[in-house]
């Protein structure tokens, strides 16, 4: 057992380092929040703060990622303009319903979602047809649906949504990983921010935490994007594949042991 006077001093570092590499998870892949939440609640943070304070990080950590990559003319902003509106409409949308579901049931759900982005991904065959050439010039109505439904999805849930946003954003633009992932940091951080302004208003923030956790986060988002640089596109789709298929294992673990 940590000594309470010990830990008061030792966490602010330890939450530090936690931010910083969730972050940099979450800026080359996704599912950072996996590894974020229940140590989070482990240590003694309600859910609902825990959840609050997390948000707060992957912000940071987004925009820090996503400044990199624009820098390096990685960000494509015209599809970010054309998918903008439908991310925010989705955003509104997700923090106005409360979704009534079990834990049990969520974790079944998300671990189901992830294999299939995974194996989707990976899968030879483009069974949903090939991804285009180059990037739509004009949004299309099911691009504008799609990409409303995983902000809603994000809002709601937030874990793996980085995953089922690669997945989306791949087929839709046909772009490499590398430019993927610098949308995909730039889209998440709209629905984050919505509902992190409702976490706020709901007074479920930790704050000292939240703001240490956001200090490493913008680290570890700076590094990732950096690494994705350097590493170039097939150790994005490898990385995303390890953490996506290690969190889906963790999910169905954690759901047979409860």
């Amino acid at each position: 057992m940590i000594d309470p006077e010990v830990w008061e001093i030792a966490k602010y570092p330890a939450f530090f380092v936690l931010g910083a590499v969730v972050s940099l998870i979450n800026s080359i892949a996704g599912g950072g929040s996996s590894l974020s939440l229940p140590i989070m609640i482990f240590l003694g943070m309600p859910p609902t703060v825990a959840n609050g304070t997390n948000r707060l990080g992957l912000i940071i950590g987004n925009l820090s990622s996503v400044y990199n990559l624009a820098k390096h003319g990685y960000l494509n902003i015209k599809i970010f303009k054309q998918l903008f509106l439908p991310t925010l409409f989705g955003s509104f949308i997700g923090v106005a319903f409360l979704v009534n579901i079990g834990d049990r049931a969520l974790q079944a759900i998300l671990a189901a979602v992830i294999c299939l982005v995974v194996i989707m991904s990976r899968l030879r065959k483009d069974i949903l047809g090939k991804p285009p050439a180059t990037p739509p010039k004009r949004l299309t109505l099911k691009g504008a649906i799609a990409f409303a439904l995983v902000s809603i999805y994000g809002c709601i849930v937030q874990v793996g949504v980085g995953f089922v946003q690669i997945f989306s954003l791949t087929r839709y633009t046909g772009l490499d990983a590398i430019h993927v992932n610098a949308l995909k940091n730039c889209l998440t951080t709209v629905f984050l921010v919505i509902a992190q302004i409702a976490l706020i208003i709901a007074g479920k923030i930790d704050w000292p935490i939240a703001l240490i956790m956001a200090a490493g986060a913008y680290l570890g988002g700076y590094f990732g994007s950096a690494l994705q640089r350097k590493k170039g596109n097939k150790f994005i789709e490898n990385f995303i594949s390890v953490c996506s298929i290690a969190l889906a294992i963790y999910l169905i673990v954690d759901l047979i042991l409860k």
